[in-house]
């Protein structure tokens, strides 16, 4: 009978064993409740053998043994279940401390439960039987026991109060059950030896039970709890994008509500297609190295373009068992971005266009403008007649006049097409202001009104920065300033504050007396192609550019201009630009030295009889304009009207520079400078070849620099303006400069 209880027993520890291993295997260690059920399988399957292994001992020190190794796994299943009771039940604070506490203090009782005086052992009809001694250690065990169950109860009770999960309740029923089993056990084994009855293992009999039915509540949980297996099936049918499943054999098997809706079919009628039934794909589109591949395919049913992801299924020895398809509809997103490069390549058309319209009226437009303020400056510098020196004075001031409106338009256009950068190159503050003084103390004077620079003396002078914007930005303000300004003053203020070491932060502030503007169109001020108050300034010339290309200008400086006005008073424009100091120098005074500056009427910059230059250009007229420019310079001027001759003349004669049209029939500049380069009996190889162009458009300077030409000279031409190119690049022993004491032995 023994050998009967003890193989039942055992083969009870086996299978606790075996499922605590399965949990093992399976990976189902990764969080808490995984972990204290294989422990709880542990304990419960070494209280099985070794209590059972008690029954069959001949003799009571093995038995004895045996006991005491059985009683650990008991104090250890009890400390495993009560955690479990804790985690489930979620009670925390006070009551979770004294509960884990409870059953890890009672283990201490371990060393006397076990002891050999306490325990009675005796031969049954069982087999080897014990039981305690009366005594202090067997109540002190007996209350532990009685301690231990009320405390299970307290927290079941407390998880079923809490629980509002349907889930959580059955789980706490469950646990009440395992707890009425494992209890039930130990009473009937203590009152069946209070009895004088021979001692049953009943415990160890309903402990496993207890076990099996703790074994069906962690499956219970692992079920019901949210977790990757049991979510994606949820997933998978509930996700509005098509899903495909293919087995090895490419055979659509699965197909979950999004297919069926995306294809307008059962899913009965789906699985009866392949993947190439539904999308034009190539035949081996499951051919593919890796685990996933994409690729773009159109729809046999309904014409849609997707993209699709493919992924291999894989079982646990790393085989392939099938594939999983997703199907992601990017019809819509496909035919936007077709709209949008279309409507991309539009306006890039319309661009270019604008582009080569711009161009081209520059180029027509300035190159007449070349001839009549060529030819209009020969007269003043040569003309006695006080009466037609004033009738081209009047050309002059119409010609700049219309030059100013072409040249906003161009560089407005410029700014909106994002083609203008900002150079910064070092230059002369007290020069550029001297510059500005110089050209609107005219304008000024016309109008009878006073023109005032006001600029400290310490104020830095060499700085970093694009002279040709700031100079633009001052310009078009003061001009402004001075048009709309019908008498009384304009005001130029310069200040500085030193930001860091070698940057400061300079201020210029432009206040006029003229008619103001009203406080509802200062925000209008700087829209292009917008004039405020045009019934009271349409008289005033003027294209509505010039504050737009200020605002926009001084924004790619990384600057501010910010405008104060008072309607019938004036307006004050201040702009404050960042820039870098180059030098130590400053400004100084400005007015002591405008007596002193300029050179006199009809005089050149320099003379230069020795100087040879070479001008090519197809318009007669603009070869006559440089000619006659460069008369009182001495320099001889050799010209010719195509790029042959050019040519031509290179092979014959050396020229210190020469003047390059780019826009001429046949062989235009560009072609001609790339024949000079090659020409081998070039006499003219190191002269420095300037282009001569009437395109002033963006990015035409950085153009014919890259390919080739060492600088560049828009049309129209100033006299000055040509002069000081030839003192840049013809020999400096050639050039003989006009001091002042000269120029009055002249005059």
């Amino acid at each position: 009978m023994r050998e009967l209880l003890f193989y039942l027993i055992f083969a009870f520890s086996v299978i606790t064993y075996f499922i605590g291993f399965t949990v093992l295997q399976r990976g189902s260690g990764r969080n808490r409740i995984d972990r204290l059920f294989f422990m709880s399988s542990l304990f419960s399957a070494g209280w099985s053998l070794f209590i059972g292994a008690v029954l069959i001992q001949p003799d009571t020190d093995r038995a004895s043994l045996m006991r005491a190794i059985g009683m650990l796994h008991i104090f250890g299943q009890l400390i495993c279940v009560t955690d479990l009771l804790v985690y489930w039940s979620d009670v925390r604070g006070r009551k979770k401390r004294w509960s884990v506490s409870f059953v890890r203090v009672g283990a201490l009782l371990y060393p006397f439960v076990i002891q050999r005086k306490n325990v009675i052992f005796e031969l049954t009809a069982y087999g080897m039987s014990f039981r305690f001694k009366a005594g202090i250690w067997s109540i002190v065990y007996a209350v532990f026991c009685v301690m231990a169950a009320i405390d299970m109860l307290l927290l079941i009770g407390y998880m079923m109060r809490r629980s509002i999960r349907k889930r959580e309740k059955i789980i706490a029923s469950m646990l009440l059950l395992c707890v009425f089993i494992v209890g039930f056990g130990c009473v009937l084994d203590t009152t069946m030896q209070m009895a004088g009855v021979a001692a049953f293992p009943i415990s160890a009999i309903g402990q496993f039970v207890a076990q099996m039915v703790l074994y069906r509540i962690y499956q219970f949980y692992n079920k019901s709890r949210v977790t990757l297996e049991n979510m994606s099936e949820f997933v998978y049918y509930s996700v509005d994008e098509p899903v495909f499943l293919f087995d090895e054999a490419e055979k659509l098997s699965i197909v979950n509500n999004g297919a069926t809706v995306f294809l307008g079919m059962s899913a009965k009628e789906c699985c009866t297609l392949r993947l190439n039934d539904i999308f034009v794909l190539d035949r081996d589109v499951f051919r593919f190295q890796g685990n996933k591949n994409r690729v773009e395919a159109r729809c046999w049913q309904n014409n849609n373009i997707c993209s699709i992801s493919i992924d291999k299924i894989y079982d646990d020895y790393h085989d392939i068992i099938g594939y999983i398809v997703i199907v992601h509809d990017v019809t819509e997103r496909v035919r936007m971005l077709e709209r949008l490069e279309q409507e991309k390549q539009r306006a890039d058309k319309a661009n270019e266009a604008k582009g080569a319209f711009l161009a081209n009226m520059s180029h027509e437009i300035r190159t007449p403008i070349n001839a009549v303020m060529g030819m209009n400056e020969m007269i003043l510098r040569e003309c006695e007649d006080e009466m037609i020196v004033e009738y081209a004075e009047n050309i002059q001031e119409a010609s700049r006049t219309l030059l100013v409106l072409i040249n906003d338009i161009l560089d407005f256009s410029k700014i909106e097409s994002g083609m203008l950068e900002v150079i910064e190159e070092a230059y002369s503050l007290k020069a550029l202001l001297k510059a500005l003084m110089t050209e609107c103390s005219m304008r000024a004077e016309d109008k009878g009104l006073e023109l005032r620079f006001e600029v400290p003396p310490d104020t830095p002078d060499t700085l970093l920065g694009d002279e040709v914007r700031v100079r633009q930005i001052l310009l078009n303000i003061l001009t402004n300033a001075i048009k709309y300004t019908m008498k009384g003053s304009v005001t130029m203020k310069v200040a500085y504050r030193q930001i860091k070491e070698q940057e400061i932060e300079i201020t210029f502030q432009v206040t006029d007396t003229g008619i103001g503007i009203k406080e509802e169109n200062i925000g209008r001020l700087f829209g292009k192609f917008d004039r405020i108050d045009e019934e009271q300034v349409h008289a005033i010339e003027g294209s509505g550019l010039g504050l737009s290309i200020v605002d926009r200008l001084v924004k790619l400086m990384h600057g501010t201009v910010t405008v104060e006005s008072v309607f019938g008073k004036g307006s004050t424009f201040t702009v404050c630009l960042h820039q870098q100091m180059s030098g130590t120098e400053t400004v100084g005074c400005l007015l002591d030295e405008k007596k002193h500056e300029g050179r006199g009427k009809n005089l050149p910059l320099f003379v230069a009889p020795q100087a040879k230059i070479l001008a090519v250009d197809d318009n007669k007229v603009n070869l006559t304009v440089i000619r006659g420019l460069l008369r009182k310079t001495k320099v001889q001027v050799t010209c010719v009207e195509n790029g042959k001759e050019c040519l031509e003349c290179a092979a014959r004669e050396r020229y210190d520079m020469i003047l390059l049209d780019h826009m001429m029939p046949g062989m235009d500049g560009i072609e001609t400078l790339e024949a000079l380069k090659q020409m081998p009996d070039n006499q003219s190889k190191d002269a420095a070849v300037i282009a001569l162009t009437a395109n002033a458009m963006a990015g035409v300077r950085e153009m014919y620099l890259a390919k080739g030409f060492d600088d560049y000279l828009a049309k129209p031409i100033e006299g000055t303006v040509l002069e000081r190119l030839l003192m840049r690049y013809i020999p400096k022993e050639y050039i003989e400069k006009m001091e002042n004491r000269n120029r009055t032995a002249v005059e």
